[in-house]
């Protein structure tokens, strides 16, 4: 991994982990182009982290909340109060275990289809098909979405939902931000709200995924010179990050999220072509 790749699959990565436009289906491209498929899933993880801590930038105040309130949740039942009272004292308690519940499809499609998920990644006609989908997915959360309730108002079956939707983004190509902003969209959720929440529900998405591939950071035995392009890396995929909340979230102010869409389809289209020549 040379400094240049590393800083390319980085922005890629930052760019369209929140960008609605699948990080997994454009790394799958660059690294072809690039010629980079050789032992990146260290690289991954840094990566990966990077646009975790973007997320913590942009939504400081809601990620203190919701730790305040987790801790919160764990002393009271510690003390002796039930579940349902120890969820219920405020607002963001509530939101913890939201985001929970809608973790859960997730973590059990991403088990259950692994050896299935896994081949996909080697196949640019189904990176191209997923484009397509998701590039519909977006469309008509945009056009079919009306603004209902807010963000504190989710209940637990519209999350569940939106979790179910998460899950598909397993698949390479298919945007895990595309689907659960939909998703939000089509159940009625207000339009900032929804990809308030679709961000919020990366974090245990992307933290999950560090901590269980985190022994491969660990015994990577990078030397000074071998990491500076995971540093830059790192750095990289933050700012880009970052970036991608910040235009994802003007985006869906503006009601214009289909300019992802068009671009998805565009994209997919290329793919296939590109798989089938």
């Amino acid at each position: 991994m040379d400094i240049a790749n590393a800083i390319i699959l980085a922005v890629v990565q930052g760019l369209t982990e929140f960008l609605p436009v699948s990080s997994s289906g454009h790394l799958v491209i660059f690294r072809e182009l690039l010629n980079a498929q050789e032992a990146l899933l260290t690289f991954d993880i840094v990566v990966h982290l990077g646009t975790l801590v973007a997320v913590f930038l942009v939504f400081w105040n809601d990620v203190r909340a919701l730790v305040s309130a987790a801790v919160g949740i764990i002393v009271d039942i510690l003390h002796g109060d039930g579940i349902k009272a120890a969820v219920t004292k405020d607002d963001y308690r509530k939101v913890v275990c939201l985001i929970i519940v809608a973790s859960f499809p997730t973590a059990i499609m991403g088990v259950a289809f692994q050896p299935f998920v896994v081949s996909l990644f080697s196949s640019r006609l189904a990176v191209g098909i997923s484009l397509v989908a998701t590039g519909t997915v977006l469309w008509l959360g945009e056009f079919f979405s009306e603004s209902r309730f807010r963000f504190f108002d989710l209940t637990w079956l519209k999350a569940l939902c939106i979790g179910v939707a998460q899950g598909f983004a397993i698949i390479p190509g298919f945007s895990r931000s595309g689907a659960t902003i939909s998703a939000g969209l089509l159940l009625g959720l207000h339009r900032e709200d929804a990809a308030r929440f679709s961000f919020l529900l990366s974090i245990p998405v992307i933290l999950g995924a560090g901590v269980l591939e985190l022994k491969n950071l660990v015994t990577s035995q990078l030397t000074m010179s071998s990491s500076a392009p995971f540093v830059l890396g790192f750095i990289t995929s933050i700012v880009s990050g970052y970036l991608a909340i910040r235009l994802v979230l003007t985006v869906i102010r503006q009601r214009k999220l289909t300019m992802f869409a068009v671009y998805t389809w565009v994209l997919g289209i290329i793919v296939i072509i590109w798989s089938l020549i």
